[in-house]
């Protein structure tokens, strides 16, 4: 079983009742400390007058020897109502030269003045409580009363008066019977219960969902690609959730990319095979019939064997020169090296080259080409090649009298190339194999004609490679036309005017 603590939940929980547990006792340490200061203050604020009400007593007496003893009762009687508070007579340097407490021990024989002579400021009533030492303690604070009076003829002092304080019983006493504490404790208590005991409730809720995602994600790991996390929020834990989603219907569709690819790998070495086995063995059995015969062989058959052979040698070197280029397409070796030229010219270019065999099968080569077609921005040796395959896979499968039409357009910064054909056209359902390898067109286009099948594949590739996208349109009995743009070349006649002028 895994150890709770090392889980979400449990780590998420141990911090939360911490912290939780310290702002508690933050809270109970300040609610004490301001309840003490408050009664301190009370204290001291009631007793502020004293001091000074007793050294206007105390002073004629201090003068007059023969009255001192009166003192000494006068300050007796104000200790027998008020046992806690304790007198001390300090010169100015705040020696303590008299007290009235033979029951203590002095600790210290001498009281810092600085708190003396705060409290002894105007406004400081507004500043308590102001804390002082205690002569029978000897790191104790207390709270005070103090006024300046003569304590020998020319010779001034302090009257010193310390008084209860809530500090001081607070350390005497035992701290349990302090009603501030145990009522600040029971309030820390109460806080830890109800506080942690929602904390968790609603953690165990936030972590609920993380424990689901958690599942998930191991059905998913054993094979079951098609789990999903149902997004009921949109919090961080609703966007992990739909980023999860979205990284398993792209790891499954890989997947099936991956299979299709598998299968289409198969299909092609099977393709390859028997289109490189076919022209080998016409090549091996044309040459052994050449070698067997030897002079026996008619010139003519020898000329037409010969003929036979280089059109399969051709045919193969085609093949493999294909099979290389796609290739390198695929790896991204063969990227495209833009260059403005005229696209009209180009189609011109490649309709006289196709010309002799559009005659010879007896079909119709025409064009449309508008004028004042403006440059393109394209690698020419690529374009050139996109549309001799789509030229030549529409002459091998438009029947005699038919017609192979080559169009330009322009549309807005684009220009468009089309290439149609009033072949059998491709059934619907087949149009989307007709750019995979090896697709054999006969398949598509009811047995006219014949091709390696990676006509169309290179096209693809290499209209991709520039950033478009090759399309076709098809209706069978009727024909099919392949489409794609190339971009207009904007510059094109800022350069001709700058190369003007350098001529000029």
């Amino acid at each position: 079983m895994k150890n709770p603590f090392k889980t979400i939940y449990g780590k998420v929980a141990s911090i939360f009742l911490g912290l939780l547990f310290l702002v508690g006792a933050i809270q109970v340490f300040l609610s004490l400390n301001a309840a003490v200061n408050y009664v301190c203050e009370t204290t001291q604020k009631l007793n502020y007058g004293m001091a000074k009400q007793l050294a206007e007593r105390c002073e004629p007496m201090m003068a007059d020897s023969s009255k001192r003893t009166l003192m000494s009762e006068s300050i007796t009687n104000l200790k027998s109502m008020n046992p806690h508070v304790e007198i001390f007579l300090l010169n100015e340097q705040g020696k303590v030269l008299a007290y009235f407490n033979k029951g203590q021990i002095l600790q210290r024989s001498k009281v810092g003045l600085k708190p003396i002579r705060a409290f002894l400021k105007k406004g400081s009533f507004k500043k308590l409580p102001i804390m002082g030492e205690d002569p029978f303690s000897e790191n104790k604070k207390i709270i005070f009363s103090a006024a300046r009076m003569m304590i020998a003829p020319g010779k001034m002092g302090y009257l010193y008066v310390t008084l209860p304080s809530v500090r001081y019983d607070l350390s005497e006493n035992d701290i349990s019977s302090s009603y501030i504490l145990r009522n600040s404790i029971l309030s820390l208590m109460a806080t830890l219960l109800f506080g942690g005991l929602f904390g968790l409730v609603v953690f165990f809720f936030l972590t609920k969902r993380v424990h689901r995602m958690t599942k998930a994600v191991r059905r998913f790991e054993n094979g079951q690609y098609h789990q999903r996390i149902k997004v009921t929020s949109d919090d961080e834990i609703g966007d992990l959730a739909k980023a999860f989603n979205h990284m398993a219907e792209t790891i499954e569709q890989n997947m099936r990319e991956m299979e299709k690819n598998d299968h289409l790998r198969r299909e092609l070495i099977a393709n390859i095979s028997h289109d490189l086995r076919s022209p080998l063995t016409s090549i091996q059995g044309y040459i052994e019939t050449v070698l067997i015969k030897g002079d026996k062989l008619a010139h003519t058959k020898r000329e037409e064997y010969l003929e036979i052979i280089l059109k399969n040698v051709v045919h193969l070197s085609n093949l493999v020169q294909e099979l290389f280029e796609l290739s390198k397409l695929d790896a991204k070796e063969s990227e495209p090296h833009p260059e403005p030229f005229s696209i009209a010219e180009l189609v011109q270019d490649v309709l006289l080259k196709f010309q002799p065999k559009a005659q010879k099968k007896g079909v119709n080569l025409v064009s449309k080409l508008p004028l004042n077609l403006p440059m393109v921005l394209a690698d020419i040796g690529m374009i050139e090649r996109v549309i001799s395959n789509l030229i030549d896979n529409a002459l091998n499968f438009t029947p005699p009298a038919g017609r192979v039409k080559v169009g330009l357009q322009r549309e807005g910064e684009q220009v468009q190339i089309s290439v149609s054909d009033t072949g059998a056209g491709i059934p619907e359902d087949e149009i989307a194999h007709i750019f995979d390898r090896f697709y054999m067109v006969e398949k598509s286009r009811t047995g006219h004609g014949s091709g390696s099948g990676l006509g169309l594949a290179i096209a693809r590739k290499i209209v991709e490679a520039h950033g478009g996208q090759l399309s076709v349109f098809s209706k069978v009995k009727e024909g099919t036309e392949f489409v794609f743009t190339l971009p207009v070349y904007k510059f094109a006649k800022q350069i001709t005017a700058n190369l003007s002028r350098q001529i000029f």
